[in-house]
């Protein structure tokens, strides 16, 4: 909800919105998008990671942070246990409230992360947040840090909660199937006769989505995606990814 004392300013939040829509790949738009708050926000450093329909990091963007740090960050990520940072790939899209996290580190409790990774770096505070693909699944990380004392203004915040919404429809875009730009869901697997749910779960799977990762997407159990794999690959006459992507293509 945005506070009623903020005040937005509102055509500067309509050009970052229509400036990040005319970029037409993953990585420009979210540049384009940290470029665009650079100017309407107060933050020091910057990083963006994307990843692939695992959760798997397969690219970054730095803003004036060493790679060093990110690194670091990764490492530890890989290998934290510990409810109180959510892990990459346990994030989920809520429909209708994109996620988006705060910390002001003086106030969070000690801990390896902080002593090893927010003290070196003199971080005060950091926001954060995911954009999603049209399955639900996190495809690109924003952290925004600050290394002054003051923090996230009301107007900041407010402005971020009006414009990520928006910036996640267009960055869903970007994951759209190959099937719904034809128009329909089913066009590609027309001469199948592969169930509506089938059909989901082999687009995912030509996507290189785990079943593990389909399961989540489509909120089925994990057994679930595996019995329709099954099904798919027979009714199909393969045994491999491999072999239903060459049916497809044919």
């Amino acid at each position: 909800m945005v506070a009623k004392n903020a005040n937005i300013p509102w055509e500067a939040l309509y050009d970052l919105i229509l400036s990040c829509g005319n970029v037409h790949d993953p990585y420009g738009f979210a540049v384009a998008i940290l470029s665009g708050l650079k100017k309407l926000c107060s933050f020091d450093q910057a990083l963006i990671y994307f990843l692939d329909g695992n959760g798997k990091i397969c690219n970054q963007y730095l803003m004036d942070i060493d790679e060093q740090w990110s690194n670091l960050y990764l490492g530890y990520y890989s290998t934290v246990d510990s409810r109180h940072y959510k892990t990459i790939s346990e994030v989920r899209e809520t429909p209708g409230q994109p996620l988006v996290g705060f910390a002001t580190w003086d106030q969070e409790p000690d801990s390896e992360f902080i002593s090893d990774y927010i003290r070196p770096r003199g971080l005060k505070c950091s926001l954060g947040f995911v954009l999603f693909d049209m399955n639900g699944l996190p495809r690109t990380i924003f952290a925004l840090d600050k290394t002054r004392e003051d923090r996230f203004s009301e107007t900041e915040l407010a402005l971020l909660s009006l414009a990520i919404p928006q910036l996640n429809n267009l960055h869903k875009n970007f994951y759209s199937r190959p099937t719904d730009r034809l128009g329909s869901g089913q066009n590609l697997w027309g001469n199948t006769n592969l169930t509506a749910r089938e059909v989901e779960v082999a687009n995912l799977l030509c996507r290189g989505v785990s079943p593990a990762n389909i399961s989540k997407a489509l909120h089925i159990t994990q057994s679930t995606a595996y019995k329709h794999i099954a099904n798919i690959y027979k009714k199909m006459q393969v045994s491999t990814r491999q072999e239903l992507l060459v049916r497809l293509l044919d």
